[in-house]
Parts: structure tokens; C-alpha cells; sequence
């Protein structure tokens, strides 16, 4: 004959053949309670990234959707042999004015981008916001900032690397490069260059800006330097005279003391992430965006709207959301764009200098 298992219930009297949920008879009676004591961190973690066009460029918005964007730039000149139409006593020559206007085009490029949230997937968010256990985030929030990361990074591409084969901060093939002398250690590159050697570099590259704009040093010399990061880690080191470090790092003295600076002109150097800048001076095969096999590159420019900016006729928008059933039963937004051209203006206030 069978024996009953004797058990004890919850009145503290035995109980035969009582059953346990989920096998839990050896599970503490606090199981439940110790759920409870869990604390939600409400702070999304998400990635980092960099984006550094709003420092970089001028951004002006508004337009719409054109196809083209365009500007107008004149030349002058005179005709004769009396240039400055200064006259002498026996001059009867009579200097005409001349005036060349050329018009500049520039593409600009559909952004679009959607997102998809299931039908499913906001029924469970709603469950669990009204069983009091509410998500540390929405699902549209989630979905708009990456949809925005994925903007502004498209900017990015098109401001340094050029979409299409357009003309972009880093590679104008309408703008001067150059290789760097080799200082006197034998070597063009600026970790093996001493501190003075490399403020003659940056001197020699603001002097081209200025002689290429006609000496115009307010709006034709250079006031940004932009290089890899490895070139600015050696300008972050300590200035040295008469081979004793000083209170001052590298890169604080060539801001200070380069023609620019006694000129008037705020001068900045910034360091600029990979891939846009290294390797992509004289000698790279890379395509436009990836890590360039050629030697490192120190972009001098003007940024000024006058000498070049960045045209965002429409910035990021939702242009409509519907029902899908295309995955599932769903709603999808669309978001939508138009990025212009690097326009340039002015190569003149801009130059390449390469073996940095």
C-alpha cells in the first residue's frame, strides 16, 4: 500500500499530497520579494561617436529640395598698357574696365532613411508600463536617434570625403597641395621635427593662402589647420627652449606666434578622426570615405561663407508615417533630407600640405 506524503500547509497543519508550483520545494518563500529589490537604471547607454562638422564648416539651411545650388563670382581686370590708368603728360591711352562673371553649380543629394515599430512590440511596451513595470526608454525615441545619428553622420561624409565624387573639405582637386620639407633630421614628418621646424610648415602653408588671395590677409589667409590625430598628440607636447620644457605646449605656441596671429587672425588648430584625414594626401588609391595609403595630410583653410560653407537646403524631417504589413503588422516612418555640396568659393584660401 501506498504511503501519502505529509506535508505542511500554511495553517501550520499537515497536509497530504499538497503539489509545488514550478517544482519549487526547495526554493526560498523571499523569491519573489528578491525580484522586486531589482533597481532599473533609467539612463540609456548608447555608442559614442564623433561629429565634427559643426565645428569645421558653416552650415546655412533652407531651400527645399533643389536639384543644384549655385553662386556667382566676377573678375576684373582693365585693357591697355596703362593698368592703373594713371596718366602722364604725354599719355593719351585710356585703360578700359573689364568684368568677368562665372557662375558655379554644385549638386546636392537626397537623404532619406525609415523605421519600422510592430504593432506586437508596442502592445508589450504598453504592458508593461500599466503592470507598473515601464521600459527605461520608448521605442520611437530609440528608433529617432538612430535615425539621426545616421544623418548627421551622413553629413559628415559628405563635408570630408565627398559623395559622388564631389569635391570635399579634405581632397578639392581645384586646391594646392604640397609636400612638406624634410626638416633637419631628414624626415617631412612632424613627430620627428622640432617645434620651430613645424611652426616654419604652418607659416609656409598661411603664407600660400595669403599670396594665392592677393595679400588679403583678413579674408584670404587661412585661420584653420586641420590634422590626424597622431600629428596633434606631438603638438600637445611641452615647448621647449634651449632644450627646456616651458609652461607652454607646442601647439599653444604656433597659435600664438604664427604669421596668423600677428595678423590678427584667431588661429586654430583641431585634430580631425580617422578615416577622413590620414593618409589621404599625395600617393592614396583609398575611395573617398575609407582609410587612406598615402601620406598624411594638414588641410589650411578660411572658414568663412565668403571662401566656402556647407548648403543644407532641408534638414532632417518625418515626411509621413503608414500602416505596413510588411513585416508583420506595422506602422514605418520615412525621414527625409537634402544635403548640398561642399561650396567652395575661395580655393584660394585653401591649401594641402602633405608628409606631415
Amino acid at each position: 500500500m501506498a504511503r501519502k506524503m505529509k506535508t505542511r500547509g500554511y495553517d501550520g497543519y499537515p497536509s497530504y499530497n499538497r503539489a509545488q508550483a514550478f517544482d519549487a520545494a526547495g526554493a526560498s518563500g523571499l523569491a519573489f520579494l528578491n525580484a522586486q529589490l531589482e533597481l532599473i537604471d533609467t539612463d540609456l547607454v548608447e555608442p559614442l561617436q564623433a561629429v565634427t562638422h559643426p565645428r569645421d564648416i558653416t552650415v546655412e539651411t533652407g531651400g527645399g529640395f533643389p536639384q543644384f545650388l549655385s553662386a556667382w563670382s566676377a573678375n576684373y581686370a582693365t585693357t591697355g598698357t596703362q593698368n592703373y590708368g594713371l596718366q602722364g603728360t604725354n599719355n593719351t591711352e585710356l585703360p578700359e574696365a573689364q568684368a568677368d562673371v562665372q557662375k558655379g553649380v554644385w549638386a546636392t543629394y537626397i537623404w532619406a532613411m525609415g523605421m519600422t515599430v510592430t504593432y506586437v512590440d508596442l502592445q508589450r511596451m504598453e504592458f508593461a508600463l500599466r503592470t507598473g513595470q515601464a521600459p527605461p526608454f520608448s521605442l520611437q525615441e530609440l528608433y529617432e536617434n538612430s535615425v539621426e545619428t545616421n544623418y548627421v553622420k551622413a553629413i559628415d561624409f559628405v563635408v570630408y570625403a565627398g559623395f559622388l565624387g564631389g569635391a570635399a573639405l579634405i581632397n578639392n582637386p581645384n586646391v594646392y597641395e604640397y609636400v612638406v620639407p624634410a626638416g633637419a633630421g631628414g624626415s617631412t614628418t612632424w613627430a620627428k621635427k622640432t617645434p620651430n621646424e613645424i611652426l616654419a610648415d604652418v607659416n609656409y602653408g598661411l603664407t600660400q593662402t595669403l599670396s594665392n588671395s592677393g595679400f588679403a590677409a583678413q579674408e584670404g589667409m587661412a585661420d584653420r589647420l586641420l590634422i590626424p590625430y597622431t600629428q596633434f598628440n606631438v603638438l600637445t607636447q611641452p615647448q621647449a627652449i634651449a632644450g627646456v620644457p616651458v609652461a607652454m605646449s607646442v601647439i599653444e605656441y604656433i597659435e600664438k606666434h604664427c604669421i596668423a596671429a600677428h595678423h590678427g587672425i584667431n588661429f586654430r588648430i583641431n585634430p580631425l578622426p580617422n578615416p577622413w584625414i590620414s593618409g589621404t594626401g599625395a600617393g592614396n588609391t583609398a575611395a573617398p570615405g575609407q582609410p587612406g595609403n598615402g601620406l598624411d595630410r594638414a588641410v589650411f583653410y578660411k572658414n568663412d561663407k565668403k571662401s566656402l560653407y556647407l548648403k543644407v537646403p532641408q534638414v532632417m524631417t518625418k515626411v509621413m508615417t503608414v500602416p505596413t504589413t510588411r513585416a508583420g503588422v506595422a506602422y514605418e516612418t520615412a525621414y527625409m533630407a537634402c544635403i548640398g555640396e561642399v561650396i567652395f568659393k575661395r580655393t584660394t584660401t585653401q591649401v594641402y600640405a602633405d608628409g606631415i
